[in-house]
């Protein structure tokens, strides 16, 4: 987050002074998916439900940036879309923020589409996120 800060819908200082029980509930609400190389962490995503019925929400995808562009974001996803249809869910939506053409760009490329819908990041932030979805 602090490395890409254009690209998330909240900031480093909200999450950071959140409290244990807000992390602890945000855990036990959404599935979390690590990818390891050398036994590092190089990424993390997270998956849950959505406000529409059928679908699962892809979340927090983060990747870092030495393993940018190296097939870590894609793979991310697809465990997400594998989650999700394992679990029942007949789609797979998420909001990008605008101007974020690199995550939108890795949408694409794994079947995401824009929907239409954008709303606001956040109060006080001028820039909008699109929605988009894919099947499983």
């Amino acid at each position: 987050m602090k490395d890409a800060p254009y690209a998330f819908g909240s900031t480093y200082e909200a999450e950071v002074d959140r409290s244990e029980k807000r992390w602890r509930s945000a855990l036990e609400d959404r599935a979390r998916f690590v990818a390891e190389s050398g036994g590092e962490v190089v990424g993390t995503v997270g998956a849950g439900s959505s406000d529409v019925t059928g679908t699962a929400a892809l979340t927090a995808l983060w990747v870092a940036p030495a393993a940018r562009g190296r097939g870590v974001g894609e793979a991310l996803v697809n465990v997400v879309g594998e989650w999700a249809k394992d679990a029942g869910y007949e789609q797979v939506m998420l909001w990008v923020v605008e101007g974020n053409s690199a995550a939108e760009s890795l949408y694409g490329r794994t079947g995401f589409r824009r929907t239409g819908s954008v709303q606001m990041v956040r109060p006080g932030d001028p820039r909008i996120e699109y929605e988009m979805a894919r099947p499983v």
